[in-house]
């Protein structure tokens, strides 16, 4: 669809109208034309299925009669017909009486059974073992051999088949044979032995009034289910029958298939006469429609072609342009829509003009915030180096603690080693110790396998202020402060304990309340602990719901802080401190 490009959009839209009213016309002239000639087809189909449909019902009625018979002769219930059979299958003429009784009794039960098919006029034989003619018509006599040309077409019987009856054709007909055969095998129910075999022929003559409706257009073709043909009426079915309108029903007790076929010459001729006036006048109201949806397409374009006018001047730097609104249809809605989005343009421009200049003012103070922490720690260095220069070893020792602080504070967002984070409470604590005139002992022990696992920075720094804040207030003697780490159950457990003032048993558990988030313990007053509360809060966030804070009195006085992180979420993997606090 390449091609397209090269045209216009009045263009475009014009053929656009051109081919949705063509095609749409010649689909839907084509699909009418079929869609008639299909109906009519198919109302002539069902009423020649219907006339197959009667056709076949009265084929089963003869059918049923002719597999009454077998079954009734085949089954053998009657004592009486069951001893004739025996007594009759190795018969070759009138021996005695007891052959004449015998035949007697088949004959009066093969009468009644056919007079129920009498308008048939099917033909019965009974043939023993000896093929012998036992029961037939009076125009062959009794106990006569059978013609050979009969003893072929019946060869192809099954003689293991004696359930079902058994079909083929016999004559020298070139079209249809003059008989269709019905044969059934007669089994002694005692041994199996075969008795003899019932043949019920029904003749061509029946089929031909069968199958004449009075219609000469019409040709009927009955054949079985090998294909093979049984009887026609009319013209026999073409091998191509394309030109025909062919209707099919089956007989399922034989699996026969019953065809009518009809030419379609005088239904087509009939059908284009009318289709030709109509397509006429559908004809006349095309060309109209056509000839004003191309004056359609011009108006529908001309708002269209004023946008594009308007974005060729703007792109060309005439930035106060703007396309006339009128209308509320989509192209006016999309006018207003490019007018506000010229407007927004413009104002965007002046924006990022403002950005611009803020984005310099933002890099020149980030320059500075970085210039300030590095210059501030090189002052203190110098101040240090000064301090030990002139002896002064007890200040230079607090200046170094105070570096080292400040550095842990310079890389907060990077995580650090647990035994780095003890070195930086240590330095903690000694400044804490200059600012509050006190002397604080800081001991940690670490457990194996803790030292390496790393921490978010200055996560343990809250606990250690507080402990100094509250929990040392009161200047105890010997004020100590000790930190602890192992690991249990793939948890890390950091103990965090000062001997202290402590806290009470209804304090603890109001301070528990609070680090485990619950709402309703939230104090409407502000409390203190919040520093203890934000780091239970990082913690949760950090390492999820496993992770918690608690606190707990300390055997001898004093208060414990106790952090539970799981070690499979918070051991981190190792990075290049820059911030070591002893560097």
């Amino acid at each position: 669809m390449e091609w397209l490009s090269r045209f216009s959009f009045h263009r475009k839209m014009q053929f656009s109208f051109l081919m949705l009213i063509l095609l749409p016309f010649i689909a839907v002239t084509f699909w009418a034309y079929s869609s008639v000639k299909q109906n009519v087809s198919d109302k002539l189909a069902r009423s020649n299925e219907e006339t197959l449909t009667v056709i076949a019902n009265q084929l089963d009625k003869t059918i049923d009669s002719i597999s009454f018979a077998s079954v009734y002769f085949s089954q053998t219930y009657n004592p009486d017909i069951l001893e004739s059979f025996r007594h009759l299958k190795d018969a070759e003429s009138f021996a005695d009486f007891a052959t004449f009784q015998s035949y007697t009794r088949l004959d009066s039960v093969a009468d009644l059974l056919l007079m129920q098919s009498a308008d048939a006029n099917l033909k019965m034989m009974i043939v023993n073992k000896k093929n012998r003619l036992i029961l037939g018509d009076k125009s062959v006599p009794l106990f006569s051999a059978l013609p050979p040309s009969f003893l072929r077409e019946s060869s192809r019987l099954d003689e293991k088949e004696t359930t079902s009856l058994q079909w083929f054709a016999s004559g020298e007909a070139d079209v249809a044979p003059d008989y269709y055969y019905a044969a059934r095998l007669i089994v002694d129910p005692r041994n199996r032995e075969k008795l003899a075999t019932m043949f019920v022929g029904i003749p061509q003559s029946y089929f031909h009034s069968l199958l004449d409706t009075g219609n000469p257009d019409m040709s009927f073709t009955l054949a079985d289910r090998s294909g093979e043909t049984i009887a026609v009426k009319g013209k026999p079915v073409p091998a191509d029958s394309g030109g025909m309108l062919t209707t099919r029903v089956s007989i399922p007790k034989t699996g026969w298939e019953l065809t009518s076929m009809m030419p379609r010459t005088f239904i087509d001729s009939q059908i284009n006469r009318e289709f030709l006036v109509s397509l006429s006048l559908v004809g006349l109201f095309f060309f109209a429609f056509l000839i004003l949806s191309l004056f359609w397409a011009g108006h529908i374009n001309r708002p269209i072609s004023m946008l594009r006018l308007s974005v060729k001047q703007y792109v060309g730097g005439k930035r106060d342009v703007r396309i006339p609104v009128k209308g509320k249809d989509e192209v006016a809605v999309l006018s207003a829509a490019f007018n506000q989005m010229l407007d927004d343009i413009n104002g965007l421009l002046l924006k990022v003009e403002s950005e611009q200049e803020e984005k310099s003012l933002l890099e020149l103070k980030a320059l500075a915030a970085q210039i300030r922490p590095h210059f501030l720690l090189n002052t203190l260095n110098s101040i240090k180096v000064s301090l030990l220069l002139s002896g002064d070893e007890p200040h230079g020792t607090m200046m170094d603690a105070l570096m080292k602080l400040l550095r842990a504070y310079v890389h907060i967002d990077e995580p650090l080693k647990l035994a780095e984070e003890c070195k930086v409470l240590g330095s903690y604590v000694q400044v804490m110790q200059i600012r509050n005139r006190m002397r604080i002992a800081f001991d940690y022990e670490l457990g194996e396998g803790t030292e390496s696992i790393e921490l978010p920075r200055l996560l343990l720094q809250p606990i250690v202020e507080n402990a100094i804040q509250h929990g040392l207030s009161a200047r105890p003697e010997n004020p100590t402060i000790d930190l602890s780490a192992a690991i249990h159950d793939r948890m890390l457990v950091i103990a965090i304990g000062d001997n202290g003032k402590g806290l009470s048993e209804e304090n603890l558990a109001r301070l528990n309340r609070r680090m485990l988030g619950m709402a309703d313990e939230l104090p409407s007053q502000p409390e203190k602990g919040v520093g203890l509360v934000n780091t239970a809060r990082r913690l949760q966030v950090l390492y999820g719901d496993q992770a918690r804070l608690k606190a707990a009195a300390r055997e001898g006085g004093g208060t414990i802080f106790t952090f539970y992180i799981p070690i499979a979420i918070g051991k981190e993997t190792d990075n290049d401190d820059e911030g070591h606090a002893d560097r």
